[in-house]
């Protein structure tokens, strides 16, 4: 576990009183015997969840009732679903129009399940009244199954336990005459599981948890050691969470230009070389990891939202973006690595028309730390010829031949404190031997132009996206060809003593802006009623505190990201040294 205490977020204890947490599966039986069986009702039981969830909970309870001359039927619920043949039917439009790249899926659940298969067995239980039903697996409790159950249990999982989960099982609804795509993705997982993951389990898994976290009786964390809470006292811990300052915990990623400069700060095991990405708040593939009453649990970030958008994004934020967050912030490692992919980022038009998405990509690179003559990628330089830039391109890619990019692309040295604005279709790349902090909208869409014919961690040559990318590029040529447009000078905003506040970038055609505050002791701040996401860049340690509501102090660490929610109003920042924090929030 690639965490530390600092990662956890802690919920004092209050004066209100709670269900308590189950914490073994005995206390699950003896839950049922003292609310159903000592009435002789026969319960049918529901234990829902995400893909990747463990089931192991329900045959121990079957064995444990069995023990005690109880009856139990057990009903996985892969039974409800079409023929795999006919799921692939409905969902492979939406995955294989692209080599690399899908479409949202626009369906739901109950697209994929078959209804007669379900109202046979509805009335199958309805005539069953002499053993204990349990109903388990993904999709158990939908639409066609609403009224049934007595319980419904619904068990989470992490997106990365998601992804561990795919790396070593086939999805039961994919046929197995269908073939794994070769390639990888951006990010380092298949092109296969990208898909799968991004256009497919995500836009009806995501919705189904949100739907059974109002259904459910108890919620199940079962990520590191089972946790059962009842649904008044995850409703609790939610809400008391969104109300003040929250970290998630990071994620490591690596790739062949990753470096080793956030490993040896962060004290990773040597086996994490070429570090590439730390996720600090890139928030659809992260957790949060809560202590509450002397229990650690781990929820994964999408279901804390669903649980509280408006209070933690602020009304305006959830009216136009819903359950999507729409920023994420991580660090890119190239520290004694290698120079970033040549690359081109789609914008909102774009990915509408080819993908079904509503948010492009934009970022901004702020250099934390560099070594010898870094610099950075960005832009076209004036005198280019976009059709020789990509026929050139294109012999790169078919022929296995050197790219000569720096006749095309533009370069600017970097140093700490820099910040480079990087609209949607502008070509760019981290360059070697520096640290940046990455700020910007969704991930996933990363056309490749060029990657020095170097393969990745599998030993294979990373993708290129040329069609995609000079799209894009022809598209946006103006602000290609007017990089230096592109790194502003910082606007003193606001100034009290020693402690200054600057706008670092700010574009009309990017959705967030980028704040440098230094202090020393004291700065007080305000939500105005949108999120903040604020890094320690310098200084050891920084205390959050909220001005005018009982809530205690929150510590952030050097380097580390916590995300301010709108709720939190006035608020202030203390520390018995000079620092300098980066705030990030949607643009005004």
């Amino acid at each position: 576990m690639n965490y530390s205490r600092d990662d956890i977020n802690t919920i004092p204890k209050t004066n209100l009183i709670l269900e308590p947490t189950l914490e073994k599966t005995e206390e699950v039986v003896e839950l049922i015997i003292q609310r159903f069986m000592t009435k002789m009702k026969y319960p049918i039981l529901a234990f829902d969840g995400y893909i990747g969830a463990n089931w192991e909970i329900v045959f121990k309870i079957k064995e444990l009732l069995e023990n005690q001359d109880i009856q139990v039927k057990l009903i996985d619920s892969r039974y409800f679903y079409k023929d795999p043949n006919n799921i692939w039917e409905i969902i492979q439009p939406f995955i294989s129009f692209d080599p690399h790249f899908g479409k949202m899926f626009k369906g739901k659940l109950e697209d994929l399940m078959a209804e007669e298969k379900i109202e046979g067995f509805k009335k199958t239980i309805n005539q069953t009244n002499n053993e204990v039903i349990i109903v388990y697996g993904c999709g158990s409790v939908n639409n066609y199954m609403n009224t049934e159950y007595d319980l419904i249990f619904y068990t989470d999982v992490t997106h990365e336990n998601l992804l561990n989960y795919l790396k070593e099982e086939k999805l039961w609804f994919i046929p197995e005459n269908v073939s794994t795509e070769n390639g990888v993705a951006d990010v380092g997982m298949s092109i296969q599981t990208f898909k799968l993951t991004r256009y497919i389990l995500i836009p009806i898994f995501n919705e189904h948890r949100r739907a059974l976290l109002k259904k459910m009786d108890f919620y199940i964390d079962n990520n590191n050691s089972l946790k059962i809470l009842p649904k008044s006292s995850f409703k609790h811990l939610m809400l008391e969470l969104a109300q003040r300052p929250f970290k998630l915990k990071p994620l490591y990623i690596q790739s062949p230009w990753g470096g080793d400069w956030m490993r040896r700060k962060r004290g990773l095991p040597t086996n994490f070389n070429n570090l590439a990405w730390t996720f600090e708040a890139v928030t659809s593939d992260m957790s949060l990891l809560v202590n509450f009453e002397e229990d650690t649990f781990e929820i994964p970030f999408d279901s804390f939202l669903a649980s509280n958008p408006k209070t933690i994004m602020g009304e305006k934020a959830f009216k136009k973006y819903k359950y999507f967050f729409p920023i994420r912030v991580h660090y890119d490692d190239s520290y004694n690595g290698g120079n970033m992919a040549i690359q081109v980022h789609p914008d909102d038009s774009y990915v509408k028309k080819f993908f079904s998405e509503n948010v492009g990509q934009q970022e901004a690179y702020y250099i934390v730390e560099t070594k010898n003559s870094s610099k950075v990628f960005l832009g076209l330089k004036k005198d280019t010829d976009l059709k020789k830039f990509y026929e050139e391109a294109l012999k790169s890619k078919d022929r296995k031949v050197p790219l000569e990019y720096e006749k095309y692309v533009n370069a600017f040295p970097s140093k700490p404190g820099d910040l480079f604005l990087i609209p949607s279709g502008t070509i760019h790349a981290l360059g070697k031997d520096q640290v940046c902090l990455e700020i910007g909208t969704s991930y996933g869409y990363t056309f490749h132009v060029y990657d020095y014919l170097r393969p990745d961690l599998s030993g294979n040559l990373r993708e290129i996206h040329l069609d995609h990318a000079f799209r894009m590029l022809s598209s946006k040529l103006q602000i290609n060809k007017e990089p230096s447009k592109l790194k502003p000078l910082p606007l003193m905003i606001y100034k009290c003593d020693d402690s200054v506040e600057y706008l670092l970038g700010k574009r009309n055609d990017m959705i967030f802006e980028v704040h440098r505050v230094d202090f020393k002791e004291r700065w007080e701040d305000n939500t105005n009623g949108d999120f903040q996401i604020l890094t320690l860049i310098k200084g050891d340690n920084l205390f959050i505190k909220p001005k005018n509501k009982v809530l205690g102090r929150t510590t952030l660490q050097n380097l580390r990201t916590i995300i301010i929610p709108a709720s939190l109003g006035n608020y202030v920042l203390e520390s018995d040294e000079s620092c300098t924090v980066i705030k990030v929030t949607l643009a005004k």
